[in-house]
């Protein structure tokens, strides 16, 4: 959906639950903003999964993180086609370095990723694999980043955000476990919208990465 089929769709159920308030354009905007955000980062879906290249400096131990990647999800690193392990703990990364571990492994941490040993080469292609983040939705024709299928999430969550500020608190609360409640692993189609969405997913092949992250640049 864009922006405005996100907005017309979030007036109708306002609309069909009867309530009203001093709700305006940008209040819903945000609301519909807030829910997608929290939709985009519940799992990592496989179609955020995005890929890009850099290319190492002498020394270079640390790199900012691309615009386009949520906080800390690069899960897949090479330099110059040789694979990295990655190191979840900023302070095990930081044990390798201090003991000269010729283990290349990378960690993503405060806005960077760090990449031990250090390169000793210039212009060696880094290739990362990361989740796209939210993007803000601003204008009517603004299409979010996350699948269609879960536009009906970020709607929902948006109505609930709606209905808990109309002091309708139990049917925000409805529409929260609608989307949200989690799965009951003994019984096979159980929970809210992402559960099931997330069952579905983890019953698919896993993705290929290679080949991927030559597709764009940053610098």
């Amino acid at each position: 959906m864009k922006l405005s089929e996100f907005l017309t769709e979030l007036n109708n159920r306002i609309s069909a639950a009867k309530i009203s308030g001093f709700w305006n354009e940008a209040m819903k905007k945000q609301w519909l903003n807030n829910a997608g955000e929290r939709v985009c980062n519940y799992y990592n879906w496989k179609a955020l999964e995005y890929a890009k290249f850099t290319k190492t400096k002498v020394d270079g131990e640390y790199y900012d993180y691309p615009d386009e990647f949520q906080e800390n999800s690069i899960y897949h690193l090479e330099v110059d086609s040789k694979k990295y392990t990655k190191i979840k703990k900023w302070s095990d990364y930081q044990a390798c370095r201090i003991n000269e571990s010729t283990k290349k492994v990378f960690c993503s941490h405060n806005g960077f990723y760090f990449i031990g040993p250090t390169p000793s080469e210039a212009d060696l292609v880094i290739d990362i694999w990361g989740i796209k983040k939210w993007k803000k939705l601003v204008d009517n024709n603004d299409e979010p980043v996350t699948p269609s299928e879960l536009d009906e999430s970020i709607v929902k969550l948006a109505f609930a955000t709606c209905l808990q500020k109309a002091r309708k608190r139990n049917g925000a609360l409805d529409e929260r476990r609608e989307v949200e409640a989690p799965a009951n692993p003994r019984i096979e189609g159980s929970g809210g919208i992402l559960a099931r969405m997330i069952a579905r997913e983890e019953e698919e092949p896993a993705g290929g990465f290679i080949g991927q992250a030559k597709c764009s640049r940053w610098d």
